[in-house]
């Protein structure tokens, strides 16, 4: 995820939804295969904050659980194909 030269979050606009940086790192995770859990923890987060991010995600692709929307982001070129762990497109950057 990318900070501006100020340190502050960057959003990402994808079609006419912004996806921001925050959830830019827990669609990273999620197609890494993270669990909330682990998401939690490592984001410093709630769960229920991530599974609410995952669901916000899920609807705005239309995708009915995580591997879809972790298809629908490869689809949609969210998510860059040429790296592991997943990292979001560049092309997505504000």
């Amino acid at each position: 995820m990318d900070d501006d030269q100020h340190g502050r979050e960057v959003s990402r606009p994808v079609g006419s939804w912004v996806l921001s940086s925050v959830q830019g790192r827990i669609l990273e995770g999620v197609a890494a295969g993270f669990s909330s859990g682990r998401l939690s923890r490592e984001l410093h987060l709630s769960s229920k904050t991530i599974d609410y991010h995952v669901r916000v995600m899920s609807d705005k692709l239309q995708a009915p659980n995580r591997v879809s929307l972790v298809s629908r982001a490869f689809v949609l070129q969210i998510l860059r194909t040429d790296s592991w762990p997943p990292r979001i497109a560049c092309e997505t950057l504000d």
